[in-house]
C-alpha cells in the first residue's frame, strides 16, 4: 500500500464517518422533538389537571368555611340553651325552696291556730 492509497482510504473512512455523523444529528433532532412534543402535552395535561385542583380545593375551601360557621353557630345556640337551662334550674331551686319554706310556715299557722283554740 502506498501512501495515495492511504490517503484515498483515510478519506473514504472520514465520508462515512461525516455521513454517520449526520444520520445521528438528524436522528437525535427527530428524538428532540418527539420529546419537546412529549414535555408539550404533558404541561398541557399538567396544567389542566392544577387547573381542576385548584377549582375542587376552592369548592373545598367554601364548604370548609361553612361548615365551620354552622359548628360556629351551633355553639352559640348551644350555649344559649345551657345558659337558659341554669336559668330554670336556678329558677326551680328557687321556687322549690320557697314553697317548703312558704308551706312550712303555713302548716305551723294551721297547727298554732289548732293548738290556741283547744288550749
Amino acid at each position: 500500500m502506498d501512501l495515495q492509497e492511504t490517503v484515498d482510504m483515510h478519506t473514504k473512512k472520514l465520508e462515512q464517518h461525516d455521513k454517520a455523523l449526520i444520520e445521528l444529528r438528524e436522528q437525535n433532532a427527530k428524538e428532540i422533538e418527539s420529546i419537546k412534543s412529549d414535555i408539550r402535552s404533558w404541561s398541557v395535561t399538567l396544567s389542566e389537571g392544577l387547573a381542576r385542583v385548584d377549582e375542587s380545593s376552592k369548592y373545598l375551601r367554601e364548604q370548609n368555611s361553612n361548615i365551620l360557621n354552622e359548628i360556629i353557630g351551633r355553639n352559640n345556640k348551644s350555649d344559649e340553651r345551657n345558659h337558659e337551662m341554669d336559668k330554670i334550674k336556678w329558677q326551680s331551686i328557687l321556687k322549690i325552696c320557697l314553697a317548703i319554706f312558704g308551706s312550712g310556715g303555713f302548716i305551723y299557722t294551721v297547727v298554732d291556730l289548732i293548738l290556741n283554740t283547744i288550749k
